[in-house]
């Protein structure tokens, strides 16, 4: 195990102040220091006897850190299409949110990269980082002194309440909750000082259905093996390639709770933590569903779909490279019942279209305690099964005392 044992460590100190409005202008700076800690590095080279590109891990215990300094101002803009009094749409209003900052990043970490040779064909070099697929990843080579900048925009109608007997009752319905892009240039750089596009949309269908799209377009022309070039590509006409994406839809049915309260969040956030701690709860929430089950709901039933796609590098098999793209698409379901007004069984499973075939299904059955809670999992199918019994407190101070008894193995035929 410890010959394969793969772990990291990552520090990150976020400080950002908010200061008083200058007119509909907000000013925010901010600091940010992280550093890593690693337990391997990865060296690569080019066999020229063989005609591929070897790799050579070392173990240890290694560090990379990295600081960013920045000044960000942002606003927002409001525009609104009246429609005529007798048409059910009275008004559609458009919420433009222009951001831009000003920051600087020092190169800490360039003396970890180096260049090497990928091919015979061209002879192509590409700059690696000794941490480039290590957990948990390698900070970016380089300066960056420049100017980050994104519009983000908000789409909203109001239109007639036909479900309200007020001669003039609306209600505001939302279009598109978020659509724009970000990107950022680079004074300091001497190439490709322009960075991708970063493009998104945001949208809630029927207020049921979450679609989330995003894209990303690099401005810069590729010669015939994929290789970018320090040219954009506006210079022929054209706006960008996109080199990668992700579409996601998802839906959820509950029943009403037994007790008539309005919904609530099945997973206590606290205040005083961090966004990124939050985030990481709410994750950790959704993988241990078990754990977080809400006896005021009697049933809940949950579907999303994605697909994704993005371009990588894959040897010829003659000495040289080619970029292809990878098209990844699932569908994943899940849901939970009562059994009893203390006993509650779930379930979740996920489907890949590619490989025709199941990729994870796990049960789970838990037992409302009074202040624990008592959680049993069992992932018969997926890469990693695993059997689990789980007695933790139901207070979010306390969750993290619990008695966890756990079982699990790979599957080699999977």
């Amino acid at each position: 195990m410890l010959d394969t044992l793969q772990w990291g460590v990552t520090h990150n100190i976020p400080i950002s102040l908010t200061l008083p409005q200058i007119g509909p202008v907000t000013i925010s700076p901010s600091i940010s220091y992280q550093e890593h800690w690693y337990a391997q590095k990865i060296v690569r080279s080019w066999d020229d006897t063989n005609k591929k590109l070897d790799t050579s891990v070392s173990k240890g215990l290694y560090t990379a850190r990295q600081m960013s300094f920045g000044i960000s101002a942002s606003t927002r803009i409001f525009g609104t299409y009246l429609f005529k009094k007798s048409s059910s749409v009275k008004a559609i209003r458009h919420e433009i949110r222009p951001t831009i900052s000003l920051n600087y990043q020092p190169d800490m970490n360039g003396k970890y990269f180096y260049s090497v040779q990928v091919d015979t064909t061209k002879k192509h070099f590409f700059r690696y980082s000794q941490f480039d697929g290590v957990i948990p990843g390698a900070f970016s080579e380089g300066a960056f002194g420049g100017v980050s900048f994104g519009v983000d925009n908000l789409l909203e109608m109001k239109a007639k309440d036909k479900k309200d007997t007020a001669v003039n009752a609306t209600k505001k319905v939302k279009l598109l909750d978020g659509f724009g892009f970000s990107s950022s240039y680079n004074l300091l750089a001497d190439s490709f000082a322009l960075a991708p596009f970063n493009i998104y949309a945001r949208s809630t269908l029927f207020e049921k259905i979450n679609i989330n799209a995003s894209a990303s377009m690099d401005p810069y022309q590729v010669d015939s093996f994929g290789i970018r070039k320090n040219i954009l590509m506006w210079k022929d006409g054209k706006i960008g390639r996109i080199t990668g994406g992700n579409i996601s839809m998802s839906t959820s049915f509950k029943s009403k709770p037994k007790d008539g309260k309005s919904d609530k969040d099945r997973v206590p956030v606290d205040p005083f933590m961090t966004p990124d701690e939050q985030q990481r709860q709410i994750q950790y929430a959704r993988a241990n569903p078990a754990e977080f089950v809400d006896f005021n709901i009697p049933w809940s039933i949950n579907l999303s779909y994605s697909l994704t796609f993005n371009k990588s590098m894959q040897p010829t098999g003659f000495g040289g490279i080619t970029y292809v793209t990878n098209v990844i698409s699932s569908v994943t379901l899940g849901g939970e019942f009562s059994l009893t007004p203390k006993w509650k069984a779930g379930g979740n499973t996920s489907f890949d279209f590619n490989a025709g075939k199941m990729q994870m299904f796990t049960m789970y059955l838990t037992r409302e305690m009074h202040c624990w809670q008592l959680a049993i999992n069992v992932t018969p199918i997926g890469p990693w099964r695993s059997f689990s019994i789980v007695l933790n407190p139901k207070s979010g101070i306390l969750r993290d005392l619990k008695i966890n008894r756990t079982r699990g193995y790979s599957s080699s035929s999977y």
